[in-house]
């Protein structure tokens, strides 16, 4: 009998190498898509949640994974069944026993990682509901799918499925992986449809909505074994191409569950992530942005009907700033809290020497051209108007 290891490379019928060396290089992606988003967290908030909780669980139990599967390689999963005896062939049984059990874990800590930041992000209590409902689908989902497995056949030996009598697996294996595609669909497009409602800026919005498509992926993984499992002749729990596509499944899963923490989306949000607070100020419409002509800069707040260089608001939060290479104008002053009225400020810059009072007008197509002219403010009360002219 051949030493297990004496392939380095894959052939046709030896693809144990393949197995092991993508199994690890996949480890090391996890790993460092997980500190990188972990870093990332830190740098902004300086504290971590229960959904970084959840996914360094997820970690951990993908390691775990690939290391039954390298067992099970080193036993000679990945070989023609011809080439591997019987003692071999029960540790292979164990390994995929085990890594089958550890997968259904990954996958459902990396679900959870998800839930918990769209909970996070949303301060819309039906949409939480329904997260909750996503969640306590998803404890269903993994619950029923290891017991299933864990007591797929006879006992004593619930691990040995060859000449023994267990289940229809490959029946609920298909079960596990319809209810989690019908899951991950959902984790893909519930928390993009929030997002879209979001007054973020079109790049980020874009990009942030792509990472959460991105679950997607999982998707396609999960159907593509499906459909190969069902053309195999034997067995295909004990086949190279079930452990290769567990193993691509696991990784996809976490992955996805790390992107909206990334770099792209996080500079984009106040505090490390979109906080309850931070959406609720978006959704109430005081989006920032910027405006003005070559040579000055605006910031400005626009409220949910409106977006242009005015800023409303009964909270002393809003304010509109010009900076010019001429002057600077800074904090002019808004409406104390609750006094009852909107307070409006429209801001304009001093006209050019030399210009008349239409030369603004005539020129205003140039990008030097000092666009705005004069500073007034009005205030409403009542129906009534209040001029104050400077």
């Amino acid at each position: 009998m051949e030493d297990s290891h004496s392939h380095p490379l894959d052939s046709r019928d030896d693809h144990r190498s393949l197995i092991n060396v993508f199994g690890w290089f996949c480890v090391v992606l996890i790993t460092g898509i997980i500190l990188t988003r972990l870093f990332s967290r830190w740098v902004k908030s300086r504290s971590f949640g229960i959904d970084d909780a959840f996914i360094l669980a997820s970690m951990v139990l993908s390691i775990l994974q690939t290391v039954a599967v390298s067992i099970g390689v080193g036993h000679g999963l990945g070989q023609l069944e011809s080439q591997f005896i019987s003692t071999q062939s029960v540790a292979q049984q164990k390994s995929i026993y085990a890594f089958t059990i550890l997968f259904v874990l990954g996958q459902f800590f990396a679900k959870f990682s998800i839930i918990s930041f769209i909970i996070s992000i949303t301060p819309d209590i039906k949409q939480q509901r329904f997260a909750y409902s996503i969640g306590a689908t998803s404890t269903i989902w993994m619950a029923s799918s290891v017991f299933g497995f864990a007591f797929q056949c006879r006992l004593p030996n619930p691990w040995i499925f060859v000449n023994n009598r267990c289940i229809h697996r490959l029946a609920f294996y298909t079960y596990v992986e319809v209810l989690n595609i019908v899951i991950d669909s959902t984790l893909a497009i519930f928390p993009s449809l929030i997002i879209l409602g979001l007054q973020l800026e079109l790049k980020q919005k874009a990009i942030t909505i792509a990472f959460f498509m991105s679950r997607l992926l999982v998707v396609t993984a999960s159907i593509g074994q499906l459909a190969t499992m069902y053309t195999r002749t034997e067995d295909p729990f004990i086949s190279w191409t079930f452990a290769l596509l567990v193993t691509i499944i696991q990784t996809l899963g976490i992955i996805t569950a790390c992107g909206p923490y990334l770099r792209p989306f996080i500079e984009g949000a106040s505090s490390g992530m979109l906080g309850i607070h931070d959406i609720q100020r978006r959704r109430a419409g005081t989006v920032t942005g910027t405006y003005g002509t070559k040579g000055s800069t605006a910031t400005y707040g626009s409220g949910p009907k409106k977006a242009s260089k005015f800023s409303s608001s009964t909270a002393a939060t809003d304010s509109f700033a010009l900076e010019s290479d001429d002057h600077e104008l800074t904090a002019l002053p808004v409406v104390p809290p609750g006094k009852g009225w909107s307070h409006a400020v429209v801001s304009s810059d001093a006209g050019q020497e030399g210009q008349g009072g239409g030369g603004w007008d005539r020129e205003s197509q140039s990008s030097r051209t000092k666009i705005i002219r004069h500073t007034t403010s009005y205030r409403v009360s009542s129906g009534t108007a209040e001029h104050e002219h400077a």
